[in-house]
């Protein structure tokens, strides 16, 4: 390789001497100090005082023959200076060349943390990988709590609508029955017992309409209204809340609607309900006053009072559920507003307020007919005397009184506890309707008309569930029934369905 030009030769060994800062000792044999050359400064010692620096290089080599190159690097020198120490043999004599080691070495130890840190980082790693593995299995068990209380809920609410529609079916029916024959006081107290059972229906419902979410489905079961009945109710259940704190109750029906508009009572009931109780719990002197007539194309009603009033800043928490603090002085769970907005909402109506503070609000719902009937009104399809019927119920009372409105109707009716026994009094004799229950023992009734419908009954089924959801329906005249009714019954669609099955007999 030829030889670098003479002034690169020269750059690099300034360079390299600068960087080095090189320090020449020449010893005798007896390590004597013979000659000093180089940076006596920057390694810590002078010229005149080297001797501290010469016994701590004296014990480095000690039995280490000098008459050979030696190599010692990273010294660490007094002062905490550092350098690579190297023994250069001359004859009798020896040199030893200290070479600056301060910035390699600060590299080395700035490699080392890093490789320090490193493990440090791998083992924290590991640590925080475990805890995010123990944290994954907690959120795991969590959402498993969650999604069991969720589905026990669930089950709790469906357990409650069979619970409470079914035994409401009897009261309302043999109400029905007791109204029907009773007169003076008995009939004025059993209007009352009729008032308070239907006010607990609501509440019930309200219960039940919570449960279902935002998400859930509720049945539409539309129908004509007696708004004047309905009227009439209201005022009877609520007066006597208003004289205990001396309000005003003024509860009127506007003109009916048309015989083909459709609604749901039950629902439309439910938010009256629920509007005046709200107006009665935060009016503590004047008035309130409900309105609910037919304007030519919408059924109205109006709930005002002279009330504690709504600022402008709760109006929009006032329908979310559990609010209690829109209003002061609340008593309630703050679930009745929120339950009338859903209930408006699925009846494709519209909900407004009107309020002043200290003055009070008015509450304004507005619902477009939710069709026209499919059934003939009642009394007005000719009845046929002899008609059968089979009532597939477990629970006696019900099963009792369907047979007695049954009756009513000119309709001889025999009893079936389960699907089974169902099956076979078909197959012993065919009746001309079916009334079946959903939830039996063993066999359910849907599967009950599915069995029925495939074994070529031709006859009218009518299901009669304490479940009121679409979905519910749907299954169930999809198993073959002509008919889909919620209990408590209303016995006006009771009546229209069994007629239309005679007329079709």
């Amino acid at each position: 390789m030829n030889s670098m030009p003479a002034e690169v030769g020269t750059y690099l060994n300034e360079l390299l001497r600068a960087r080095a800062r090189p320090l020449l000792l020449t010893f005798d044999a007896q390590w004597q100090l013979v000659d000093v050359h180089g940076d006596t400064a920057h390694h810590g010692i002078d010229a005149d005082g080297a001797d501290a620096l010469v016994r701590q290089l004296q014990d480095l080599f000690l039995g280490l023959p000098y008459d050979q190159e030696q190599d010692l690097p990273f010294v660490e020198l007094a002062g905490g200076r550092h350098a690579h120490v190297h023994l250069i043999p001359a004859g009798d004599q020896f040199h030893l060349l200290l070479l600056d080691a301060g910035d390699e070495h600060g590299r080395t130890q700035a490699q080392q943390q890093l490789g320090n840190d490193a493990v440090l980082a791998g083992i924290e790693k590991s640590r925080t990988l475990a805890r995010l593995r123990q944290i994954k299995g907690e959120l795991e068990q969590q959402r498993a709590r969650l999604e069991e209380a969720n589905a026990l809920k669930n089950a709790l609410f469906a357990t409650l609508s069979h619970e409470f529609r079914t035994p409401l079916t009897s009261i309302f029916g043999y109400l029905h029955l007791l109204e029907r024959e009773g007169a003076g006081s008995r009939s004025q107290a059993l209007g009352a017992v009729r008032r308070n059972a239907t006010y607990l229906f609501a509440l019930a419902e309200n219960l039940l309409e919570y449960g279902r979410g935002e998400a859930g489905e509720s049945l539409l079961d539309p129908g004509s209204i007696d708004i004047a009945a309905l009227i009439a109710d209201l005022d009877a259940m609520f007066r006597p809340l208003a004289a205990e704190k001396g309000l005003a109750l003024v509860v009127e029906a506007g003109d009916p609607p048309p015989a083909e508009a459709q609604f749901d009572a039950v629902k439309l009931r439910q938010v009256a309900i629920n509007l005046l109780s709200n107006a009665l719990r935060y009016t503590q002197r004047g008035y309130v006053r409900a309105q609910l007539g037919w304007d030519g194309a919408r059924l109205i009603l109006e709930v005002s009072d002279t009330g504690l009033g709504i600022d402008a800043a709760s109006r929009a928490k006032v329908f979310k559920a559990f609010n209690r603090g829109a209003q002061h002085g609340s008593r309630g769970a703050g679930l009745g507003l929120s339950i009338v907005k859903r209930l408006v909402e699925r009846m494709s109506g519209e909900l407004s307020l009107d309020s002043t503070v200290g003055q009070g609000s008015t509450f304004r719902v507005v619902l477009p007919s939710l069709g026209a009937a499919g059934l003939a009104p009642q009394d007005t399809a000719p009845r046929r005397r002899g008609l059968t019927a089979l009532i597939v119920d477990d629970d006696p009372d019900v099963a009792a009184l369907l047979e007695v409105l049954l009756g009513d109707l000119g309709v001889s009716a025999r009893i079936a506890g389960t699907a089974a026994a169902a099956l076979a009094a078909v197959a012993e004799q065919a009746p001309d309707l079916v009334l079946v229950d959903v939830e039996l023992p063993g066999l359910s009734g849907n599967a009950a008309v599915y069995q029925l419908r495939s074994q070529g009954y031709k006859g009218r089924i009518v299901t009669v569930s304490a479940n009121a959801t679409e979905s519910a329906r749907s299954a169930a005249l999809a198993a073959g029934a002509d008919h889909y009714l919620t209990k408590p019954l209303d016995f006006a669609q009771f009546a229209r369905v069994v007629q239309s099955a005679g007329t079709m007999a």
